[in-house]
C-alpha cells in the first residue's frame, strides 16, 4: 500500500468525520425551534400580570412581558416593536381598570388581531372603589370605616363563586373618569395585588380563558392554576399573622399615594391619608392640605412616613421636618423587580409595614380622645336643637 494511498484515505476519513460533527452541533437550533412551534402566543403588559400567567401555564405557551421589571406602569411609553408583540399575541391579559396608560391602551385595541384576544383581567377580580373623595380630601378619613368594612363584606374568603361578577361593565362608560390630573385611576382600585384571594380570582380568569384557546391542555393549566391558587391561600393567612402582631389601634399609616386600598380593607390597616393627590408626583397641594396632613399626623400619633418608590413625593421630606417623623423608603407597589416572585413582592411590603409600626398596646388614650370629639359633636347636636326649639316658639 502506497503513501499516497494512504494519505487520500486519512483525508476522506477526516472530511466525513468533520461532516459529522458539523451535522450534529446544527441539532440542537433545530429542536429549539421545533419546542416554541405549535405553542400559543401570549403576551402580558406587566411582569405581575405576567408572573401570574407564567404561573398557570407553565411551558405551554410563548410568554412575552411588554414592560421590562421595575418599569412604571403608569408611565411606561410603548415602542414601535411593542405593536408587533401586540399583534402576534392570542391571547393579551392587562390589568386594566385604567392602570395602564391610555396610550398604551390604545395601542392594545389597535394592534391586537381581533377584541377577543383583550382580556382585562381587573375586571374579574371584584374590584373596590377608590375612596370617596380620592387623593383630595385631606381631612378626616375616620368616617371611612363603614366604607371598609362595606368592602369586606363584599369580599370573598374565597374566589369560589365569583364568575357570577362577570366584570364590571358599567365601569366601561366611564372614560370620564380620565379627568384625573396625571395618570387618572377611573372609579376602581387597580392595586388588587395587595390581597393574594383576588389574584386567586386573577388565576382562575386566566386559567379559564387558556383552556378556551389551548383546550389541548387543559389538564396542565387546572393542574397549575389550582397549585398557584394554593400557595395564594396560604400567603393570605400569613400575611394576616404578620399584620396580627400589630396593635389594631396602630395599623394606622400614610403614604405617598393611594395604592393599599386592597391591603386596608382585607388585613385592617388603616390608610389614613395619602401625600400627592394622584398618581402623577408632578400634582402639587395647596399650603393648606399639606398643614391638614400635618395635623392628622400629630392628631393619630403617626410615627411613621411610607415613601414609595416609584412614586416619591417632594412634600415628603417637609412632612417629616414639620411633623418629626421619620421616613420609611423602600415600599416597591406596582411591579416586580428583576427575578422578583409574587410572593417575595408581597411579603417584603408587609414585613416593611410591620417592621414599621408599634407594636405596643398604648390602651385607650386615643379612643378617649375620640368620644371626646364625639361628646363635643353631640352637644352641638344640642344646641343646635334648641335654636330650633327656640325659633319654634318664636313662630308662636
Amino acid at each position: 500500500m502506497s503513501f499516497k494511498y494512504m494519505f487520500k484515505t486519512a483525508l476522506l476519513s477526516l472530511t466525513i468525520l468533520l461532516f459529522a460533527c458539523s451535522t450534529t452541533e446544527e441539532a440542537p437550533s433545530i429542536s429549539s425551534t421545533d419546542d416554541s412551534a405549535g405553542k400559543i402566543n401570549v403576551l402580558a403588559t406587566t411582569p405581575m400580570i405576567g408572573e401570574y400567567v407564567s404561573q398557570v401555564a407553565g411551558n405551554n405557551v410563548n410568554l412575552t412581558i411588554l414592560m421590562p421589571p421595575e418599569a412604571n406602569p403608569h408611565t411606561y411609553d410603548p415602542s414601535p416593536q411593542d405593536a408587533g408583540k401586540i399583534s402576534e399575541a392570542d391571547l393579551i391579559f392587562y390589568v386594566g381598570l385604567k392602570y395602564e396608560p391610555a396610550g398604551l391602551i390604545k395601542l392594545l385595541e389597535n394592534s391586537a388581531s381581533s377584541a377577543n384576544v383583550l382580556v382585562e383581567v381587573g375586571e374579574g377580580i371584584d374590584p373596590i372603589e377608590f375612596k370617596e373623595g380620592g387623593h383630595d380630601d385631606h381631612g378626616d378619613h375616620e368616617g371611612h370605616d363603614d366604607h371598609d368594612e362595606h368592602d369586606e363584606d363584599k369580599h370573598h374568603d374565597e374566589h369560589e363563586g365569583h364568575d357570577d361578577h362577570e366584570g364590571h361593565d358599567d365601569h366601561d362608560d366611564e372614560e370620564g373618569h380620565g379627568g384625573h390630573e396625571g395618570h387618572g385611576h377611573g372609579l376602581y382600585d387597580p392595586h388588587f395585588w395587595f390581597d393574594p384571594i383576588r389574584v386567586a380570582m386573577a388565576a382562575e380568569m386566566i386559567k379559564d380563558k387558556l383552556v378556551e384557546i389551548d383546550p389541548d391542555n387543559k389538564t396542565s393549566y387546572e393542574s397549575s392554576a389550582n397549585e398557584f391558587i394554593s400557595m395564594l391561600n396560604d400567603l393570605d393567612k400569613t400575611i394576616t399573622e404578620m399584620i396580627a402582631k400589630v396593635p389594631e389601634k396602630n395599623r394606622k399609616i400614610i403614604t405617598t399615594h393611594e395604592s393599599l386600598g386592597y391591603l386596608e380593607g382585607k388585613y385592617g390597616v388603616k390608610v389614613l391619608t395619602t401625600i400627592i393627590p394622584s398618581l402623577d408626583s408632578a400634582n402639587e397641594i395647596s399650603p393648606s392640605q399639606l398643614v391638614d396632613v400635618i395635623e392628622m399626623i400629630e392628631h393619630n400619633n403617626i410615627k411613621v412616613l411610607f415613601v414609595e418608590s416609584e412614586t416619591p413625593s417632594v412634600y415628603s421630606e417637609t412632612i417629616s421636618s414639620e411633623a418629626d417623623i421619620e421616613l420609611v423608603t423602600g415600599l416597591w407597589v406596582e411591579t416586580l423587580k428583576e427575578n422578583q416572585s409574587y410572593k417575595d413582592f408581597v411579603l417584603s411590603n408587609v414585613e416593611l409595614i410591620v417592621e414599621n409600626l408599634d407594636h405596643e398596646d398604648h390602651g385607650d388614650d386615643h379612643d378617649d380622645h375620640d368620644d371626646h370629639d364625639d361628646h363635643d359633636d353631640h352637644d352641638d347636636h344640642d344646641d343646635h336643637d334648641k335654636d330650633e326649639d327656640h325659633d319654634h316658639e318664636g313662630e308662636k
